[in-house]
């Protein structure tokens, strides 16, 4: 106990005993804590913060790294074991295929596999080629290469003037067959197709047969005519002497927007394709069959782009894919039966001749041909001195 002198009432001073207790007895309210006072923000990290960041530091990225180049591949491994590598193969075309289908504006019209395909592409490119002559013409399409003329139309009237909206408004009742909607619908109506809007992922073909087409056949053709490197004396049956009067020409349009394209497929004749590009931009691809030892497979795909203006020459028994990228896109392809890619299909018919036939057959199964035995029907011939291919 300790006195302590005080201020009476009436003034006067005097002493009263006051107790005095030590710190550790003051009732301590909400507002204090008898625990050991905590650092302010931002006043630096403890030592075991550092150290434990540090630790952290470290060791993440080296588990991120085993994760990534010893569990996943440890785990692909154990699946592919139990599963086997072809189904897990299947499975995951098949994630992809859905991925696809959820996410795209267009209906799915390539697998994952055929992508899978496509995206492991040859190193080599198809030329491009410019001013070229008729004899260096029949000698390139004589080996059967693949070449794009990009000059190929400088002197068609239809170059600058034929594209999808001159068509549609020029044609309305012209027909095209609707790869989305899997029916014929004339060009006026393509932006009224249920389920779309306008022309989104427009896709499709005008066949020459129809009647629809067949009355303006020959006013396309007119403006259009046989290109300066083609042979003119050696056509026989093409589509460009249709209007001197023969039937069916042998050529097909087609019409399409970005993002939209044909899946990789073989059409199933002989003769040889000119695919000239009036409109839009599209990506091709080119493959065809090899021979490995007793065994047939198809080469890696050489991818092109095409513009407007150009040409394309492609051949026989060639997997082929085509993909707009730009634009809407209009062409033509035309079958013709000169100059033959004679050493290429010689080639061809050799290395089929080595195989069992069973090797060529499922080749062309897996691609969804038809007719499996379609090359069997092509021949080389020759007639006033020019071979043929038909």
């Amino acid at each position: 106990m300790s006195k302590r002198r005080v201020q009476s009432v009436d003034g006067e001073k005097e002493l009263k005993e006051v107790s005095k207790q030590d710190d550790t007895d003051i009732p301590r309210g909400k507002g204090n804590s008898s625990l050991r006072p905590t650092q302010k923000p931002g006043s630096g990290a403890s030592r075991q913060d550092v150290i434990l960041g540090t630790i952290m530091g470290i060791t993440l990225p080296l588990s991120l790294l085993a994760m990534w180049y010893i569990t996943i591949p440890l785990l692909g491994y154990c699946t592919v074991s139990l599963l086997g590598a072809e189904t897990v193969e299947t499975l995951f075309y098949v994630k992809e295929d859905m991925m696809s289908y959820l996410t795209s504006e267009c209906p799915l019209w390539i697998a994952a596999k055929e992508r899978a395909y496509l995206e492991n592409r040859s190193d080599q490119e198809i030329r491009r080629v410019t001013n070229i002559t008729q004899q260096e013409f029949i000698d390139i399409v004589k080996q059967g290469e693949p070449i794009v003329i990009s000059d190929a139309l400088k002197d068609w009237e239809s170059f600058g003037l034929f594209n999808c909206e001159y068509f549609m408004d020029k044609y309305p009742e012209a027909e095209y067959f609707d790869w989305q909607g899997q029916k014929q619908l004339t060009l006026g109506n393509i932006t009224h197709r249920e389920g779309f809007k306008g022309m989104d992922c427009a896709s499709g073909y005008m066949d020459m047969n129809w009647e629809s087409n067949d009355k303006y056949v020959k006013e396309w053709l007119s403006k259009m005519k046989l290109p300066y490197f083609y042979p003119e004396d050696t056509i026989m049956e093409s589509a460009f002497n249709y209007i001197k009067g023969n039937k069916s020409p042998p050529m097909t349009g087609f019409l399409g927007v970005p993002g939209t394209g044909v899946s990789p497929h073989i059409d199933e004749t002989c003769e040889n394709f000119m695919t000239v590009q009036l409109s839009g931009v599209k990506n091709w691809s080119l493959s065809w069959p090899v021979r490995e030892g007793d065994k047939l497979q198809w080469s890696k795909p050489l991818v092109v782009t095409l513009y407007p203006g150009e040409a394309l020459m492609w051949y026989v028994s060639m997997r082929h894919h085509t993909e707009v990228i730009q634009d809407c896109s209009l062409s033509f392809s035309f079958t013709l039966k000169h100059p033959p890619p004679k050493d290429y299909y010689e080639r061809l018919i050799q290395d089929f001749k080595r195989v069992e036939k069973t090797e060529r057959d499922n080749l062309y199964i897996d691609t969804g041909v038809a007719d499996i035995d379609f090359i069997d029907t092509c021949n080389l011939f020759e007639t006033q001195g020019n071979v043929y291919i038909t």
